[in-house]
C-alpha cells in the first residue's frame, strides 16, 4: 500500500474518544486504539474496516504503521487526503476549536506494536499484551529509549556463561532454573523449574534505576519461548509494557538441509548485534 493511502485512512483516529477503562485482559495498544477512535473506521480489531476504502492495519509491520502515523501527526506529511485529519487534530496550521489532541509518540508506539503483532507466531511465542519485537527492532528501540527502558536476559546462568549475552542487557534474571536433583524423562535432561524470585528481581532492578512498572521492558531468551512466558508473568504482576524478543539470542533452527537443527536462522547473535563472552558481574544473577 502506498504511504498516501495509509495517511488518508489513519484519520479514523479523529472521530471519537470514548472512555475506555483499563482492563487486565486488554493490551494497552488495543485500549488506545479504541480510546482514540480508530475503531470507527478500522473496526474493533483493526482487521475488519467499516469501508472497503479503509485499509486493514492489523498485521502490517509495526514500524511501518508508527513511521507513517508519526509523519502525519508531526505535520511532515501533508496532502489533500490528510487535510481533514490535520483539522481534527490541530496539526500544522489547523487551529480550529474543538479538535482532538493528537496521540503522543508513546501512545502511537503502543498502538503500532499491537497492530503489528506477528500473527504467524506460534502459540508458545505469543503473549497476553501482544508486544513483539525482533532482535533488530529491540536493539533500535533500546538505543532510542536509552536509560528509560530495560533489556533483561531471562536465560539460565549456564547459557549466559557459555554462550554470551547482549552487551546492552541490564541484567540476567533467569525465568527458569535447572533442578539438578530432578531428572526430566521426556526431555532427557535435568528438570527446569520456574524461578520463584523472578518478578521480585525485576521489580528490584526497576526500583534501583528509579523506573516504574510503566517502563518498557524487553525480554530475551534463546529463541522467544521462555521470554513469552516471562512476559505473561510480568503482565500478571502489573508491568504495563513487556516486550518479547521473538527470535531470541540464538535464533531459530533450520528445518532441513545439511545444517538442519542449527540455530543460524535469526536471533541477536546472527543479526550481528553487539554481544560478549566478557560478563559484567554487576548484571549477573546471584542467589540471595
Amino acid at each position: 500500500m502506498k504511504r498516501i493511502t495509509f495517511a488518508s485512512m489513519i484519520m479514523a483516529l479523529s472521530f471519537s474518544l470514548p472512555e475506555v477503562g483499563h482492563s487486565e485482559e486488554t493490551p494497552a495498544g488495543q485500549e488506545l486504539f479504541q480510546k482514540h477512535g480508530c475503531t470507527n473506521c478500522h473496526g474493533a480489531d483493526g482487521v475488519h474496516p467499516t469501508s472497503r476504502y479503509v485499509p486493514i492495519l492489523r498485521g502490517k509491520p509495526a514500524g511501518y504503521i508508527f513511521e507513517n502515523a508519526s509523519a502525519i501527526f508531526s505535520g511532515q506529511h501533508k496532502s489533500e487526503k490528510t487535510h481533514f485529519m490535520h483539522d481534527q487534530f490541530c496539526i500544522g496550521d489547523a487551529k480550529e476549536e474543538g479538535c482532538y489532541p493528537a496521540p503522543n509518540q508513546a501512545d502511537l508506539r503502543l498502538i503500532a506494536d499491537w497492530l503489528g503483532g506477528d500473527k504467524a507466531l506460534s502459540e508458545k511465542h505469543k503473549t497476553e499484551q501482544g508486544l513483539y519485537v525482533t532482535s533488530v527492532d529491540a536493539y533500535k528501540r533500546l538505543q532510542d529509549l536509552g536509560d528509560q527502558a530495560l533489556l533483561i536476559d531471562v536465560r539460565t546462568r549456564a547459557e549466559v556463561a557459555f554462550l554470551g549475552m547482549p552487551t546492552m542487557a541490564a541484567a540476567n534474571i533467569p525465568y527458569m532454573t535447572p533442578d539438578f536433583e530432578t531428572w526430566d524423562e521426556a526431555k532427557q535432561n535435568f528438570k527446569m523449574v520456574p524461578n520463584s524470585e523472578f518478578t521480585i528481581r525485576v521489580q528490584g532492578l526497576l526500583s534501583k534505576r528509579g523506573l516504574t512498572k510503566d517502563t518498557p521492558i524487553f525480554l530475551i531468551c534463546r529463541s522467544g519461548s521462555r521470554s513469552a512466558k516471562a512476559a505473561n508473568l510480568l503482565g500478571l504482576a502489573g508491568f504495563k509494557q513487556v516486550y518479547t524478543v521473538t527470535d531470541g539470542f540464538e535464533g531459530g533452527q533450520i528445518k532441513e538441509g545439511p545444517r538442519k537443527g542449527e540455530r543460524v536462522v535469526n536471533g541477536w547473535k546472527n543479526a550481528g548485534l553487539p554481544w560478549t563472552y566478557q560478563l559484567d558481574k554487576d548484571v549477573m544473577y546471584f542467589d540471595l
